[in-house]
């Protein structure tokens, strides 16, 4: 099953993490995010990426959705201590109804 799971991640501070999130293919179409958590929040910061099979980027982070695959790439470079946290990957339909696929911990040391 792809979704609604949870996945622990760790990185050593200035590399890089790579978060993959499977999606159901009744999603492909649909905007991917990327969320970073902050209290009850889970979306406070968004990332996300509309089409398919182009790296968007936005800073340090670089997402990729492979529709063929129905996977979602996430890419952090030079992270840091502050990038340790709670994020959560997950579609968006046109209407705008967010739905979060898998939580994912980052823990930088």
């Amino acid at each position: 099953d792809c979704c609604e799971k949870s996945i622990s991640l760790s990185a050593a501070a200035g590399g890089s993490v790579n978060i993959s999130c499977k999606y159901p293919q009744s999603h492909s179409a649909d905007v991917k995010f990327v969320c970073r958590r902050s209290g009850s929040d889970l979306c406070a910061e968004e990332t996300s990426v509309k089409k398919n099979r182009i790296w968007s980027a936005e800073g340090q982070i670089q997402l990729y959705d492979d529709r063929e695959q129905q996977l979602l790439t996430e890419t952090i470079s030079h992270v840091t201590q502050q990038h340790s946290a709670e994020y959560w990957c997950g579609v968006q339909s046109d209407q705008g109804h967010k739905s979060f696929i898998t939580r994912v911990l980052i823990s930088v040391t």
